[in-house]
């Protein structure tokens, strides 16, 4: 009788050809499977930032120079992003103003802006996550240090400081004066009163209070604010103690308030004198910050010029030291003998 491949097979105890191909494929496909499980298992365990906070200081930077060139780990390398962790007193804002984006993950922020006084005393509303190592959280302050609570645990925490003083790492001032393009035609506005004064901090110990109580004995006086019952945000207004130059009229340069209150009646009088004061808008013009969205965009800026690591462990001394105070014209600050004025 003619006997098959297959009947061949069976009595030498061998599986056919085709069966075993099957097989084959049958176990390369179930490898296959566990293998992407496993994948599957190791990216959701530890693609997740750890729960762990950073709470000892930030480390310096004798100990971490091989952070510097480890800053290209993300994957969009030409993206910079910014995280707000804690909305500046809780007001929100339209992160479309600049290119770069907010209110992404974490994780992938090259950067995490925390504002100063929406920090909880204990700490507890920081990221509680473990900070990647190109990330630099950036400590974001606009309050005088007498409206600045001074939070223990903080002093070694941040990377970077943006504040409006000079030699924060991001400078933003309250407004500037730039250039115009061309000759401005400025014309002051009718005004039917001559003086107003504008305090959000009223206290009677204050040099500036004594002064007002003073001044408003010979010349009337406008005052607004919470002590008057008629609040404005001072944060409106562009503080004219910036020049150039005959842009104000400063009080130090009159020997008391009487003489000061004499000197705005003649003002008052004389046009001329008056509109002298206004000769500088027909070359310049005040260009206000954007509170909250500005800081972000130039806090965005300064991630993309500056790469490199760099740690901040004394932010009670710069801020809160023995050397800084309150001066006529805003906070200073003693450097090698010289006051620096912001």
């Amino acid at each position: 009788d003619r006997v098959t491949n297959e009947e061949v097979y069976c009595r030498a105890g061998v599986e056919p050809l085709h069966v075993q191909v099957t097989k084959i494929l049958q176990f390369l496909l179930l490898g296959t499977f566990i293998l992407g499980c496993f994948v599957t298992l190791f990216f959701w365990m530890y693609g997740k930032p750890s729960t762990s906070w950073l709470s000892g200081p930030v480390e310096s930077t004798v100990s971490t120079d091989w952070v510097k060139n480890f800053f290209s780990t993300k994957s969009d390398k030409n993206v910079t992003t910014v995280l707000i962790w804690l909305w500046p007193f809780g007001q929100t804002y339209d992160p479309s103003l600049c290119s770069s984006l907010f209110n992404i993950h974490y994780i992938k922020s090259d950067g995490v802006v925390i504002h100063h006084c929406d920090i909880s005393p204990d700490l507890s509303n920081l990221p509680p996550f473990k900070r990647p190592s190109f990330q630099k959280w950036i400590w974001m302050n606009f309050e005088s240090r007498t409206h600045s609570s001074q939070l223990p645990g903080i002093e070694n925490l941040f990377n970077l400081t943006l504040n409006y003083c000079q030699d924060a790492d991001i400078e933003v001032p309250y407004g500037s004066i730039v250039a115009a393009e061309g000759e401005e035609g400025f014309v002051p506005p009718s005004k039917n009163k001559l003086i107003c004064w504008i305090v959000s901090n009223w206290n009677q110990d204050h040099v500036r209070v004594k002064y007002y109580n003073e001044l408003y004995k010979h010349i009337e006086v406008h005052a607004y604010g919470q002590a008057f019952g008629k609040y404005i945000s001072d944060q409106d207004y562009f503080p004219t103690i910036t020049k150039p130059r005959d842009s104000f009229i400063h009080v130090d340069d009159f020997s008391s308030p009487k003489e000061l209150a004499d000197y705005l009646l003649l003002l008052d009088k004389n046009e001329e004198m008056y509109l002298r004061y206004f000769e500088w808008r027909r070359h310049f013009k005040v260009k206000k910050a954007y509170f909250g969205a500005e800081h972000t965009c130039l806090a965005c800026d300064y991630l993309q010029r500056h790469k490199e690591y760099k740690a901040f462990n004394s932010l009670d001394k710069w801020y809160w030291g023995n050397q800084r105070f309150e001066g006529l014209r805003g906070p200073c600050y003693i450097v090698e003998g010289r006051a620096s004025v912001y």
